[in-house]
């Protein structure tokens, strides 16, 4: 299937946008494998690590599968059908968004500002354990939602308050699928990577080892608030036609 060359900035975007494009006009079939990620580079141009990174992006969208050891298919064709680029999370509207990340904000920032103060080294293992998995995801062309949500419930386990414990557990469904959605819309972010979302969550451990509650909690608040408001720049207003 024909490609053009594609600009130095914004590169991954731009791949995924023509593989899309692709898809949806028909020339690669539901359930026919893409070339392969050494292929494509040399079709685009890019390196291996933009190809990659572009197919995670639209295996986020539910265009296409990677198969370990097999490579990538173009999804079959129910999966293909749906809402535009932002698919609704767990079917939350943006005012519930807003809710959401309200509670987020007020309970996330004060347990780690308590778990900095409480903190013990099984628990400061427990997080740096899903800092390696969400180190290891970005590898290997994964998003890494999984382990964001584990650090994050690590921190909650942390303050050694069963109820706020409990409570982050409740919410974890909703937590993972706005982490997915927002981490594919950070890798879409023209200044932004996955490296440096990585970063802000070791920054929060860092001050939570070190016992810096009043640093821990203003990290998580500011980490929390780019986050809602990245998902917020994306989501449909459910006011405007």
């Amino acid at each position: 299937m024909p490609y053009s060359r594609v600009q130095r900035r914004k590169s991954c975007e731009l791949v995924a946008e023509q593989i899309e494009e692709s898809i949806k006009n028909g020339l690669v079939k539901p359930g026919e494998r893409l070339d392969s990620v050494e292929q494509l580079g040399k079709r685009f141009q890019v390196g291996r690590s933009t190809i990659r990174e572009a197919l995670s992006a639209l295996r986020a969208t539910g265009l296409v599968e990677i198969r370990q050891g097999e490579g990538t298919f173009v999804a079959k064709a129910e999966s293909l059908e749906g809402p535009g680029p932002l698919r609704l999370v767990a079917g939350l509207t943006r005012q519930e968004v807003l809710e959401f990340f309200e509670v987020r904000k007020i309970v996330e920032a004060g347990a780690a500002s308590a778990a900095a103060a409480k903190r013990t080294p099984e628990h400061l293992a427990a997080m740096k354990e899903a800092l390696q998995a969400m180190q290891s995801a970005v590898r290997d062309d994964h998003l890494g939602e999984e382990a964001d949500a584990q650090f994050h419930l690590a921190v909650a386990d942390a303050t050694g308050n069963r109820m706020l414990a409990g409570l982050m557990l409740q919410i974890s469904d909703t937590l993972q699928a706005t982490m997915k959605e927002s981490r594919r819309l950070w890798l879409f972010s023209e200044d932004r990577t996955l490296e440096r979302l990585h970063k802000e969550h070791s920054a929060i451990f860092d001050a939570i080892e070190e016992g810096n509650a009043p640093l821990a909690g203003q990290l998580m608040l500011a980490h929390l608030s780019k986050v809602e408001q990245l998902l917020l720049r994306h989501w449909p207003d459910e006011t405007t036609d």
